[in-house]
């Protein structure tokens, strides 16, 4: 009797407002939509123990990018150790221990294609140097290993910023991406980036690794907020049998933006037992970097090579840094996009003026390139092809010139006033 009164007050409410069972079941349904594309539960590590996880079967596989540690120390001991051996063995040259440069790819979506074509138009130059250190965030990461094996793998970098588009970068998920880990599936980028990223590639890298040379990636760990990079050298050079599926792991995670693609979940070892860091784009925490603060390079270089060598710090910032004057759409979605790329500009100078500093305290010289004021183009989609390689050109151009600058601007309109002086 009481069920059957329940269920005639249940009818009466919904015939009364029938809004309110529309709701209902849009929320019932919204509910069970997110159980199902959450995924499995995830062990995450505690954080008192966030520094102390490791990833089985690699030795001193990454560090924290916002402080120097013992890992770090150790990094570089080991980095030093094997460059002077290299020089006695004469697998690099003896000027390798009185010089070294370094080279840093920025985040920025689409417009990595920059960077790409800056490298081959430096190529065609004549005068571009081999890197004794690489590092990329984002779509510099995608780049990072091609730039780390030289010139010659232009023709794959070209290739994969000039010849894909947003059908094989994502696929669009719709009610179950707004409702799941991320907006878009980044399965089509998993598989580019396995495409190239071969067995002989990685094994390419590994012996650089074992000659003293660095490939380091930035990813940013969403649970601890810090971000970490990692020796995609170190680790290609392991013994790991999945030793390419992890790196692509840390190269898609590098360039995972929140929300619109989904984390990577990364397998590390605590205790013996098994746990997961969550991992999303590097450019979360910077758009470009090279080392943390109060490195002091020059002790290590004494240590082991009798005297500071002379060192040069290259940095592509894959973006414009002067304003860029737009009607903004006055939509939750145009308001917040806008913003976004606000904060990004805005991150970028602050990131190369932390640079400046840092190579100024060491006594090297910085070089930066962007995207030049005269390159109007707007993208019509996220990975607008045409668009990609018209930037791919311009880059390319601006390489083969060696359209350098030495001082990084303080706000976007003092990189506007730099460019347009008077």
């Amino acid at each position: 009797m009481e069920e059957q009164r329940a269920m005639s007050l249940r009818a009466s409410i919904f015939a009364r407002y029938p809004e309110l069972r529309s709701k209902i079941m849009a929320l019932l349904f919204a509910s069970l939509l997110t159980a199902c594309v959450a995924g499995p539960e995830r062990v995450s590590v505690p954080a008192e123990q966030a520094s102390v996880a490791q990833i089985e079967q690699v030795d001193l596989a990454r560090f924290w990018g916002d402080e120097v540690t013992p890992t770090l120390r150790s990094l570089i001991t080991r980095q030093y150790m094997q460059t002077r051996d290299a020089v006695r063995s004469r697998r690099r040259p003896s000027a390798a221990v009185d010089h070294v440069d370094f080279l840093a790819i920025s985040g920025g979506g689409a417009d990595g294609a920059f960077a790409a074509g800056y490298l081959t138009g430096w190529t065609e130059r004549g005068n571009r140097p081999q890197f004794e250190v690489v590092t990329g965030i984002s779509t510099g990461a995608l780049a990072a290993p091609f730039a780390f094996l030289g010139p010659g793998h232009d023709r794959e970098l070209r290739e994969v910023f000039t010849q894909y588009g947003d059908r094989d970068i994502y696929r669009n998920l719709g009610l179950l991406g707004v409702m799941g880990r991320g907006l878009y599936d980044n399965g089509p980028l998993r598989q580019l980036i396995g495409r190239y990223l071969t067995e002989d590639m990685v094994e390419e890298i590994a012996d650089e690794y074992r000659i003293g040379r660095r490939l380091l990636i930035q990813t940013t760990n969403i649970d601890a907020q810090r971000p970490v990079v990692w020796d995609l050298s170190a680790i290609a050079a392991s013994a790991r049998t999945d030793r390419r599926d992890h790196m692509i792991d840390i190269l898609l995670a590098s360039a995972a933006i929140p929300a619109v693609f989904p984390p990577v979940r990364i397998d590390v070892s605590l205790d013996g037992q098994a746990r997961q860091e969550l991992h999303v784009d590097g450019g979360t925490v910077a758009q470009i970097f090279f080392a943390p603060p109060d490195i002091e390079l020059s002790g290590y270089e004494k240590r082991y090579f009798g005297h500071a060598r002379s060192r040069t710090l290259y940095l592509i910032r894959n973006g414009r840094l002067t304003p860029e004057y737009a009607t903004t759409k006055e939509t939750a979605l145009g308001i917040a996009r806008r913003s976004i790329d606000t904060l990004i500009k805005y991150q970028a100078i602050s990131d190369l003026m932390r640079l400046q500093l840092q190579t100024t305290v060491a006594r090297g010289q910085l070089y930066y390139a962007s995207i030049p004021d005269r390159f109007a183009l707007e993208p019509k989609s996220e990975f607008d092809r045409s668009y990609m390689q018209q930037l791919f050109a311009a880059g390319h151009e601006e390489g083969r010139l060696g359209r350098w600058r030495k001082q990084p601007p303080l706000t976007p309109v003092q990189a506007a006033e730099q460019r347009n002086p008077g």
